[in-house]
């Protein structure tokens, strides 16, 4: 399944200019009995006065009037619910503006608030902060300047011809609110950031079907910060809901999940890099559909930048075919989903994490994919892949685990520092540089490594066997070809402590070619022995069928 470059969450509201007040403005509570549910009249505050003004304080106590709405645009410093008040609706077709302390909800119950049906918005301006109060955006939205926090607020952003959105100016935040974006028809509701704002803490569902998705746009130099993000799949033949990060934006520290489709033909969710925006340190996960539902879809392209990310993929795909050249670094890989790499190298562990990862890696649509495994931590690849472009391991350890197929696909494997270990399957030719060979499942257990197209072990290069004589079983390397430097370094570890029996042979390298194996370790010459824990073993280079490293207990 592949990502169409085209597809973007189109925000179709602009954020609207804060209101002028005028007329009888002053701080005044609404009244017990008013006449009506408009704001604008005088008589149904006290004193009475319209709260229109950015220094003006409206105060909401008991009243048989629970429903507000504006007949004009309204700015005052602050709404404040007293302590003991019922629930009110505040709905506008116009702006309401924030200058002051914004909206302080000092009830014990939900106070609504709702842009209306053909226009309006609640502005916050300077420090305002939205309390933690309900907004419904449908057309209309609430919209956050300079320093201004969305607080511990609900938004639900609703679907429409001129959908509801959520936008965060400047450095504004969206603190530790939650904001619900729906999608329908024609269009969906969204959040979009922009500036230097930021998303807090806060959690943000993207979620619903129709013509029009929803999702989260980061754009400018706005970061996900800490907040918490969840896309989910799409309606059937519909576009999925999104997170997308633009221009020099990034993730930071934010958990990102995309869902995938809950029906058939029902595509997943989507988390979106382009520009030169970066994942940083984020976690970005992506999960399979359900009743053959599409997968959740991580992409990268153009310059868009993996940082330290971690990619968690339970059934969901990692898209970086269209990253521009050379490729893309992440901090970690794991889970059991697909990779595209086009011609992209993807360079994975920079974050130091020990991860598993049992999914394929392909090229598609394009051949020369590659894979670089660097920093401390340990990869395990347990999966069949199919990439062409071969694999590096520069730092920590690449271990491969997988029954079937090859785990580095069909190009050849270098270590030039770090570690190669697994006891698994290796199509392409391996060379070691200054790293070391290990096989077995870990840098202690014994395992059999197959390499089906030879190893070479260079200068500086080191092969660890692996020996548990307790039971006897013991590390082999199965290789189609063995070339060993006269430099290269054998060193063993027996993780037992039974002395074997006088005879018994261990196969350490079976050289599987009909070519005898070329060179011998400088420190385990051809008839030598060795001592390995409780056992002293006797070499020998053509062993075996003739042909294969041998250690036999002397």
């Amino acid at each position: 399944m592949k990502l169409n470059r085209a597809t973007r969450l189109v925000l179709l509201l602009a954020p609207s200019l804060f209101t002028v007040a005028s007329g009888h403005a002053g701080s005044a509570t609404w009244s017990l009995n008013p006449s009506s549910s408009d704001w604008n009249t005088e008589t149904n505050w006290t004193p009475e006065s319209v709260p229109n003004g950015p220094e003006d304080t409206a105060t909401f106590d008991v009243s048989n009037q629970a429903v507000v709405r504006f007949t004009t645009g309204i700015s005052v410093a602050a709404i404040v619910f007293n302590p003991g008040v019922g629930s009110y609706s505040i709905t506008t077709r116009y702006n309401l503006d924030f200058f002051g302390n914004g909206i302080v909800n000092e009830s014990s119950v939900t106070q609504n608030f709702r842009a209306g049906d053909v226009a309006g918005s609640f502005n916050f301006h300077n420090n305002a902060t939205a309390g933690n109060v309900h907004f419904f955006t449908s057309v209309g939205g609430v919209v956050f300047y300079d320093t201004a926090s969305a607080a511990n607020a609900t938004i639900d952003n609703l679907q429409g011809i001129v959908p509801g959105i959520t936008f965060f100016h400047n450095s504004s935040t969206a603190g530790n609110a939650m904001i619900l974006n729906h999608a329908g028809s024609p269009n969906g509701g969204g959040t979009l950031f922009m500036d230097t704002s930021t998303a807090g803490t806060a959690t943000f569902i993207s979620e619903g079907a129709g013509s029009g998705n929803s999702g989260v746009q980061f754009r400018d130099n706005s970061s996900a910060d800490h907040g918490t993000f969840t896309a989910e799949g799409g309606g059937i033949q519909e576009a999925g809901n999104l997170v997308t990060f633009s221009d020099s934006a990034t993730a930071a520290n934010a958990a990102i999940t995309a869902n995938g489709g809950a029906h058939f033909k029902a595509p997943g969710g989507l988390i979106i890099f382009y520009g030169r925006a970066t994942a940083a340190n984020a976690t970005l996960t992506a999960n399979s559909g359900t009743n053959r539902g599409g997968p959740a879809i991580i992409s990268f392209s153009d310059r868009s930048r993996g940082g330290t990310a971690r990619v968690v993929l339970h059934g969901g795909l990692l898209d970086l075919s269209f990253e521009a050249a050379p490729g893309l670094s992440l901090g970690s890989i794991e889970g059991a989903g697909y990779v595209s790499l086009g011609p992209n190298n993807l360079t994975v562990g920079k974050n130091g994490l020990n991860t598993v990862f049992s999914g394929t890696i392909k090229d598609d649509p394009s051949s020369g994919g590659s894979l670089t495994k660097e920093g401390l931590g340990a990869l395990v690849l347990s999966g069949a892949s199919t990439f062409t472009g071969g694999t590096i391991v520069v730092e920590g350890t690449l271990s491969v685990r997988n029954k079937i197929g090859s785990a580095t696909g069909t190009g050849g494997v270098s270590i030039p520092a770090g570690h190669l270990a697994g006891d698994g399957i290796i199509a392409g030719a391996v060379v070691v540089g200054t790293g070391t060979i290990s096989p077995g499942p870990n840098l202690i257990a014994p395992g059999t490594l197959t390499l089906q197209s030879g190893v070479t072990l260079n200068s500086g290069s080191t092969y660890q066997f692996n020996l548990q004589s307790d039971n006897g079983t013991a590390a082999s390397l199965s290789s189609s070809g063995v070339i060993i430097d006269g430099s290269a370094m054998f060193i063993a570890n027996d993780s037992g402590n039974t002395a074997l029996a006088p005879g018994v042979s261990l196969v350490v390298i079976q050289n599987t070619s009909a070519a005898p194996i070329s060179g011998v370790f400088s420190n385990l010459p051809d008839g030598g022995t060795i001592t390995i824990g409780n056992n002293t073993f006797l070499a020998s280079y053509e062993g075996g069928d003739g042909n294969d490293l041998t250690l036999t207990v002397q």
